[in-house]
């Protein structure tokens, strides 16, 4: 991470990985684009809520249909407000390798288990995939009673504007249930086309979806959820690449699942679990509906930073459970599942051997990624007449035997998974630590490193002890991260026992969409960033201004007599040999040695810190204010202190009075 020449050096921070065997598209991913300085990208969120009578609502009379068919729980979360913000700094961290966020503690990502807690929507039962050759201007006549002219339907699609001109009100007659179910119908084709399964014009809807909502009954059977979560992966894979400006899908869920478990991005109070409703439904009380910070610097910034316990891996307690209604724990055989999860032509793999810890189990080192690249980038386009599930019978039926791929098969893990564990140091030679370079600890500390060398150089010494040293110095490496990989011992996780290598498909080769997703994405090279240093002095990085001036780089003096003897002489430092300049001190009393704030550990700092590379900064860096710390720190030792004199003017006094002189004289000096 850092390099120095013998003239002169600078920290270089690499954008990583290491090794590129699992994060292979780095290269095209909008981090590398973040990475080097490009504008920064917020995704506009695509979704359009259905509302009735002007109002986000949903209409009491086709409640107890919602229930039935399944949808009634996921559709009230419909209308949180998205933080795009938050959504942008996430995507920017997922990896279409993996389908994993990539955090500083490790994979991380949205799962079934996600799914049904948060939403309520039901994870089993057969997948969503049917015809897409029917006459669908029919279809709508028979199950929507209302029959789509020309200009309205174009194909499969049906313009969302049309459902909502002929279903913005209820006009049914008592106890006709055929119009309110295709009113219900309507209703729930609203929602699929402008929250669930979003496409890039915002304002049409497939009717592919129609033909699951003849029965609502049989409807509430099918795996809504996978569907769901598939295309939701398809849509933070599509966005990883820096052209693309919008994303859709249930953005909603990234939203709650970063809530629940990122503890410094969720709003400053969490509300209580409500009994009997989906965990997602304490974000919908009144207050709650806020999207809080807008700024994509600052959660860019705080997952950067983000530190190991500021992630909750098991959000999800026995108690948080117990108040959970059945909806949410049916289907959980496939929480634990490598299978695929399938939306028609969508097939995204759902790979839970990536993030045991959220499951509480350890982690073993995980095997290649399970996504076949070639099913990544398929399309509808010029397919319509394919038979989908004949193409799909082998991705059907690893669905269909979930079982047999579960991985929760592995002891249970015991606190924080250490830094120094095989699957940590594993994981920081495949991963992109850093999205933003100036967010990188390590560069940053570099220059806070410098003012430690000072203090420990023969200058340095005379003015501080060990003792002074050893808070710093721990501080220091708590900010950095450095403390655990030091400390920490090595330890052996479990060994890797169920693997499931990414499947081959040999379907529709002659269509170019089976080179997946970065077919039309093009590389950029990751610019090297470094903080240069000026040239070395005395066997140093360099030597800042300040220090011919005052022997610490941190602390201003307030007396004035003391100089510099430019006379030097040599001194062995740290094995090299070392020409340093003598500083000669002012004549000071022994209360003065005592009181003066050069002897101060935590004296004020300096009105100015005159040392290359944008110190002022560094509270944005290391996300500490280092001058507010201590400074703080300072005034509150100062009060404990004055608070425990019965005269606090006492001490000033005591090397006053030989002078015959009262501590009201301000300006006296000792001669």
């Amino acid at each position: 991470m850092a390099s120095s020449s013998s003239c002169s050096s600078s920290i270089q921070t690499r954008s990583g990985p290491v090794d590129g065997d699992v994060l292979w598209m780095q290269p095209k991913h909008v981090s590398e684009h973040v990475w080097n300085g490009e504008p920064d990208r917020k995704l506009h969120i695509r979704r359009a809520v259905p509302t009735y009578q002007g109002e986000e609502q949903i209409p009491e009379e086709i409640v107890p249909l919602l229930r039935q068919c399944g949808f009634y729980w996921i559709m009230k979360m419909g209308y949180l407000k998205i933080n795009a913000a938050l959504i942008s700094a996430f995507i920017e961290r997922w990896r279409p390798e993996t389908h994993t966020f990539h955090l500083r503690c490790g994979e991380a990502t949205i799962t079934l288990q996600d799914v049904s807690i948060l939403l309520g929507l039901r994870t089993d039962g057969a997948p969503l995939i049917g015809s897409t050759n029917l006459d669908w201007a029919n279809l709508c006549e028979e199950l929507l009673g209302v029959r789509p002219q020309e200009g309205e339907i174009e194909g499969s699609v049906v313009k969302l504007s049309w459902l909502a001109h002929h279903f913005s009100h209820i006009n049914i007659d008592e106890g006709n249930v055929e119009q309110l179910q295709r009113f219900t119908r309507a209703w729930i084709l609203r929602f699929i086309g402008g929250v669930l399964f979003v496409n890039k014009s915002s304002s049409r809807v497939s009717l592919r979806y129609l033909q699951f909502l003849r029965d609502f009954e049989q409807c509430s059977t099918y795996a809504w959820g996978p569907a769901v979560l598939a295309y939701l992966y398809r849509e933070m894979c599509s966005a990883t690449d820096y052209k693309v400006k919008s994303i859709g899908g249930m953005c909603i869920l990234i939203q709650m699942w970063a809530w629940e478990r990122c503890t410094t991005l969720a709003p400053k109070r969490t509300p209580p679990v409500i009994e009997n409703k989906p965990l997602g439904h304490r974000w919908l009380r009144r207050g709650n509906q806020h999207i809080g910070n807008d700024d994509l610097r600052v959660f860019r910034r705080k997952l950067d930073l983000m530190k190991r316990h500021e992630f909750v891996w098991e959000p999800y307690t026995p108690t948080v459970m117990a108040a959970l209604p059945q909806i949410c724990v049916v289907g959980s055989v496939v929480w634990f599942a490598v299978v695929p999860l399938i939306c028609f032509h969508v097939v995204e793999w759902h790979q839970p051997d990536r993030v045991l810890r959220q499951y509480g189990l350890q982690q073993p080192i995980p095997g290649c990624p399970s996504q076949p690249q070639n099913l990544h980038g398929i399309t509808l386009k010029g397919k319509q007449d394919e038979n989908w599930f004949h193409l799909l019978a082998p991705i059907i039926s690893q669905w269909n035997n979930a079982a047999q791929f579960r991985v929760d098969v592995y002891p249970r893990q015991q606190g924080l998974l250490g830094f120094n564990s095989d699957y940590m140091v594993w994981y920081r030679r495949k991963t992109k630590m850093f999205v933003d370079p100036n967010n990188a600890n390590t560069a940053a500390l570099g220059e806070v490193v410098e003012t430690l060398q000072y203090m420990v150089s023969p200058q340095g010494r005379n003015t501080w002890t060990v003792d002074d040293l050893v808070p710093y110095v721990d501080k220091l490496a708590i900010i950095s991260e450095e403390q655990e990989r030091v400390t920490e011992p090595v330890s052996h996780g479990p060994a890797s026992e169920r693997e499931f290598p990414a499947p081959e498909f040999h379907i529709l080769q002659s269509s170019v969409e089976t080179r997946g997703l970065g077919r039309r994405r093009e590389p950029v090279e990751a610019e090297q960033y470094s903080q240069q240093m000026m040239e070395r002095g005395h066997g140093m990085y360099y030597t800042p201004a300040t220090f011919s001036e005052y022997p610490s780089q941190m602390y201003q003096y307030p007396f004035e007599g003391h100089h510099t003897d430019t006379s030097a002489s040599e001194h062995s430092f740290g094995g090299v040999a070392e020409t340093q300049a003598h500083f000669s001190w002012p004549t000071m009393t022994p209360s003065q040695q005592h009181d003066a704030p050069m002897a101060t550990p935590n004296a004020p700092f300096a009105p100015q810190w005159n040392v290359p590379g944008a110190i002022p900064d560094m509270g944005d860096l290391l996300g500490v204010d280092l001058r507010q710390e201590f400074s703080a720190e300072a005034e509150q030792a100062e009060a404990g202190r004055q608070r425990g004199r019965r005269n606090p003017d006492r001490q000033a006094r005591r090397w006053d009075r030989p002078c015959g002189t009262s501590s009201r004289h301000r300006g006296h000096h000792n001669d």
